[in-house]
């Protein structure tokens, strides 16, 4: 199968995370693979504000947040009619292997899913996969 080469430095990278040390690692591990437009964001309140403001290509959440989770945040983004891509892929990181949860992510639309914490190998294949498929 020939592939595409990615151009990662292109790609805009959106992280939302509440844990400060886990969002460290996730931007670290992207900047590895090669990204270098990575936004941050603490929560699903937020992450919306980013998904405005800088029209990410590429969003890596977190399910487990305060005061907005990342299955709330899916659902505005989905919903939105102000984010410039409300279908920009998303990768929910997670520990969560319920079902319910899992139901509920892909009823909103989510695009895969990383457990946490995300290896290099893990984060990278997903994001080839997405970012790859364009």
């Amino acid at each position: 199968m020939d592939r595409q080469a990615i151009d990662y430095a292109r790609h805009r990278i959106l992280v939302v995370e509440d844990q400060p040390f886990v969002r460290r690692t996730i931007v670290q591990i992207l900047g590895q693979i090669g990204f270098r437009d990575v936004t941050e964001a603490d929560n699903g309140e937020s992450a919306m504000y980013e998904c405005i403001r800088v029209d990410p290509h590429l969003i890596v959440c977190d399910i487990d947040m305060k005061p907005v989770s990342g299955l709330q945040f899916l659902a505005r983004l989905r919903a939105s009619s102000e984010a410039a891509n409300p279908r920009a892929p998303v990768v929910f990181l997670t520990n969560h292997t319920e079902s319910e949860i899992v139901k509920q992510a892909m009823a909103l639309g989510v695009n895969g899913f990383v457990v946490k914490p995300p290896s290099f190998s893990a984060l990278k294949e997903r994001v080839d996969r997405l970012l790859g498929g364009r």
